[in-house]
């Protein structure tokens, strides 16, 4: 029996912008509960005690309260979902989604160096899971998907880029490409909701580009060998990123305690020393690294960035496998500046905000397995500096893509970011 075209339209088009406008007001929600909590952490109460900035030891309080209420949330059904490594997952359970929301946002408000990008989709994907618990399965598989991605679309400030990542996801038949229309659909509501639309403000979106950074508006040929350089540094460090963390869950699966406690003390440990020795600010190494990227762009001493970039990579491993929960992504482009920085202070008059791209692009092209989403990204990020940008973030994907490949060819046992 033929499907009427009036249902066609409403599971392509109206269905979809639903779940849309849904998805976006309880992504926004939580986004805004976790800025309130980490301003109130990292902001109201360092300067009640008289400090501009937390002091490491002060880190380090939060840091242990999170992980021992992360301890008390396993309890919960679900044990706080998967680990970050195992990428995005768009069918968890509605059961689970109390524990892994709370253990997300415990992570993410004490300075957990993750971003918020998979507890949206978890917010999303329980909502169609509740709507929908009448339907049969495939209905409902496909409505978790579909307001798991207009979630995670509230974050990057731009639909393209959770687009780019589903066309990608279709493309490696991970989904359906039936599924391409309606999760359009649905990043197209969603970005209505954070722009506004006739009398309605919008709740204003979350731009990711990086601001403060040096022009870039002339290729010169040698920067595609720049660019070629630091992709290739900064995909085997995304790589280093995901086998170090990978070792960190095996010992967190045996023992989950001693392990996250070890691994928050080896963090604090390293904040003090960034901070005392080194004056890097905590948005350099813990929380996501977003905020941190325009003074890291600027940053001239090539000690400070090495250690910076050293560090980060440290406590992103650590906080992937220990037990702390959030998004993966934003973390690994912030390590991909640093690559770009780096090499750019070792070759003086190249261009940082290039290599910045190719690095972002680069490192996470490597961990996601994701080229064309990564290359966006950083294009998104860098993009202020000019058009020229985008054929330096393409390179860098490929390179970053290309060194993925080897390394899977060699061991091949991992899937694409996702789930």
């Amino acid at each position: 029996m033929k499907t009427s075209p009036g249902k066609q339209l409403l599971s392509l088009l109206v269905m979809p912008a639903i779940f849309g406008v849904l998805a976006a007001l309880v992504a926004t929600a939580f986004l805004k509960l976790v800025e309130l909590g980490q301003e109130f952490l990292y902001g109201v109460i360092p300067h009640s005690l008289g400090f501009t900035e937390a002091p490491w030891w002060l880190a380090g309080i939060f840091l242990v309260l999170a992980g021992l209420l992360i301890v008390l949330i396993r309890k919960m059904p679900g044990h706080a979902g998967p680990s970050p490594l195992t990428g995005f997952h768009f069918d968890t359970p509605g059961g689970f989604a109390p524990a892994i929301l709370l253990t997300a946002f415990v992570s993410l408000i004490a300075g957990a160096s993750l971003g918020p990008e998979a507890p949206l989709i978890i917010l999303g994907t329980t909502l169609a899971y509740f709507i929908t618990r009448n339907k049969d399965g495939q209905s409902q598989k496909a409505a978790m998907f579909i307001a798991g991605a207009a979630a995670i679309g509230a974050v990057f400030g731009n639909p393209f880029i959770t687009a780019f990542m589903i066309l990608e996801f279709a493309a490696l038949g991970v989904v359906p490409y039936l599924l391409v229309i309606p999760v359009m659909t649905a990043l197209a509501a969603s970005y209505v909701v954070q722009i506004g639309i006739w009398n309605f403000p919008g709740f204003a979106g979350h731009p990711l580009a990086v601001h403060g950074i040096p022009d870039y508006t002339t290729i010169n040929p040698g920067d595609f060998l720049g660019a070629v350089l630091v992709a290739v540094i900064a995909g085997l460090i995304a790589l280093s990123t995901r086998a170090l963390g990978g070792r960190v869950q095996a010992f967190s699966d045996k023992q989950f305690a001693p392990t996250l406690f070890i691994s928050v003390a080896i963090i604090i440990a390293l904040v003090f020393v960034g901070q005392t020795f080194f004056g890097v600010e905590l948005n350099q190494l813990l929380f996501s690294g977003n905020s941190g990227m325009s003074g890291l762009i600027a940053e001239s001493s090539v000690v400070v960035v090495i250690f910076v970039l050293l560090a980060k990579t440290a406590i992103y491993s650590l906080t992937l496998g220990s037990g702390f929960r959030g998004g993966p992504i934003f973390p690994i482009t912030f390590l991909g500046v640093a690559v770009g920085v780096l090499v750019s202070l070792h070759f003086p008059g190249s261009p940082v905000s290039a290599f910045a791209a190719a690095g972002i692009a680069g490192a996470s092209a490597a961990f996601l397995k994701l080229p064309a989403t990564s290359a966006l990204l950083a294009a998104v990020l860098i993009g202020g500096a000019g058009e020229a940008i985008a054929p330096i973030a393409i390179t860098g994907a490929v390179v970053g893509f290309i060194i993925r490949a080897i390394a899977d060819a060699r061991a091949p046992h991992e899937t694409p970011a996702h789930s």
